[in-house]
């Protein structure tokens, strides 16, 4: 071991007895031992030990004890050597590096609130741990001849507290970074995904298991089930799989033509995202509320956002499009962490917006139709089509196209997303450490505004993540879910320079 490795564990050990003072000299020889990589990298992984056991001794613990919660065989053979494993895009990912332009990026964030303040060291050594289980996580994005691919690494994560602006793109120019970013601020742990390896449902198992390991380390047993995997479980193939690779038929181009939706008012601000703002209600008072009109909690929230967006919007007739993702899961009972979500436009003339009940089962009528397995298959059967007509032009000219095709067009169609990740499912176990979750989608241009619901605990929480300053939307859900007899607690970020 390095010489200013062996000075920390010197000062680690430091007022220890000599017996616990072997102990922990040769915990960090093993530890040592078991690391194969660059020095930097290298250096890095065992400070991140010797911070945790810090943590750990400044509160009280024995070091058996450390030892014990800090057990080297978590790492497994991640950092052991690199085992390269290449990763093709699944058919939804593969059009967001060829769609991404200057500055954007498909970037989602996922968040859980806990009771108590975040401990870094902790959550630090709890993502070293659980990187290994998901291989697709840790993978960095690739130029192929014809398409983009994921090659895994052994890279050291890192965490860091937030004090940016959310859903910043992820460098991935010099393809040693891995497509999340993991955060923590005060008593919130946060996500951010690049959306090419995973969708939300996905990476919801990620923060679930890396949330169950974090607990661990903090003394607290979590059951692992209902999405909470055991971290030294190894990778199963069904995770990996490209269900749209599965789906046979030749589909039909007209999917995916619709018109452009109108656009809601105001200056696009010159960042993806000027402003957060997340309206936390009981989800029991919510369904009430959704059932009196005759309908679901998504078609009750679409029916706010068509009157919102009829509110904001200078132009009061023409189509206005909601894009609600499908989890296709339900479907199937699929286990794949990859992308595995089709997409509908809910569509109203803006001019017939109107009346609230009328339009909350009007919704509830195209979630069933349009929504349907059917359609949503065929969807992902055109998709497929679409992939195989482009399988061997060369990616440097299909990137210019797509960029044009998934880029501002492809966002004109709609004006503003829905997604509901229903509501979670956790054992007490974890259930009971946690306040809420949070859902952030980043607004594609021209789109100004996104929204999101998550619901745990009998909290629900409807995140709207803006890209103008104006505030007449988010003004109008709360005046309209306020009329509806909902208590509503709002949390908001600060306004970001637009």
């Amino acid at each position: 071991m390095a010489k200013n490795k062996d000075l920390r564990i010197v000062k680690l050990t430091g007022g220890l007895g000599e017996e616990d003072s072997i102990r922990i000299e040769h915990f960090f020889s093993e530890l040592d031992e078991h690391i194969d990589l660059p020095m930097v990298s290298h250096d890095m992984l065992i400070n991140h030990f010797v911070k945790a056991f810090e943590y750990y001794l400044d509160n009280g613990y024995k070091p058996d004890k450390i030892i014990e919660f800090l057990d080297i065989s978590n790492l497994g053979d991640y950092y052991k050597g690199k085992k390269r494993r290449f990763f093709f895009l699944d058919n939804a990912a593969i059009v967001y590096p060829l769609g991404m332009k200057f500055g954007q990026m498909p970037i989602f964030r996922l968040s859980v609130e806990l009771k108590e303040n975040i401990v870094p060291e902790l959550l630090q050594i709890a993502l070293d741990f659980t990187i290994k289980r998901f291989p697709v996580f840790s993978a960095v994005i690739k130029n192929g001849f014809f398409w983009h691919y994921l090659e895994s690494t052994n890279n050291v994560p890192e965490i860091n507290e937030e004090n940016d602006i959310p859903c910043k793109p992820i460098s991935i120019i010099l393809r040693t970074k891995s497509s999340i970013r993991v955060l923590y601020y005060k008593k919130r742990i946060s996500i951010e995904f690049f959306h090419v390896i995973t969708d939300g449902n996905g990476g919801l198992i990620f923060l679930k298991t890396l949330l169950g390991e974090y607990l661990r380390l903090k003394g607290i047993d979590v059951v692992k089930n209902n999405g909470v995997l055991d971290i030294n479980e190894e990778p199963k193939e069904e995770e990996f799989v490209n269900e749209f690779a599965n789906e046979k038929g030749e589909g039909d181009f007209s999917t995916f033509v619709d018109k452009k939706s109108v656009q809601l008012s105001g200056k696009l601000s010159n960042l993806n995202l000027t402003k957060i703002i997340h309206f936390k209600l009981a989800s029991d008072d919510l369904k009430e509320v959704s059932k009196k009109y005759g309908g679901t909690v998504t078609a009750y929230i679409l029916s706010l956002i068509f009157l919102a967006a009829k509110k904001d919007s200078i132009k009061k007739e023409g189509l206005f499009n909601i894009q609600v993702p499908i989890n296709m899961r339900k479907f199937n009972g699929s286990r794949t962490l990859r992308n595995y979500s089709m997409y509908f436009n809910a569509s109203m003339d803006l001019k017939d917006v109107d009346d609230r009940s009328e339009l909350v089962k009007e919704m509830g009528k195209q979630i069933k139709e349009k929504g349907s397995e059917k359609l949503m298959r065929q969807m992902m059967q055109t998709t497929g089509k679409l992939i195989r007509s482009l399988a061997y032009v060369p990616l440097s000219l299909k990137i210019p196209v797509m960029q044009i095709v998934y880029g501002y067009l492809g966002n004109s169609i709609i004006g503003c997303t829905l997604s509901n990740l229903g509501m979670i499912q956790a054992d007490e176990s974890l259930s009971k450490q946690i306040d809420s979750f949070e859902f952030i989608i980043v607004p594609g241009k021209p789109n100004r505004v996104s929204a999101t619901l998550v619901s745990v605990n009998n909290t629900t929480v409807l995140t709207i993540a803006k890209a103008n300053r104006e505030t007449v939307f988010e003004d109008e859900i709360y005046n309209l879910m306020k009329e509806d007899g909902l208590t509503i607690e709002v949390e908001g970020s600060v306004e970001y320079e637009s």
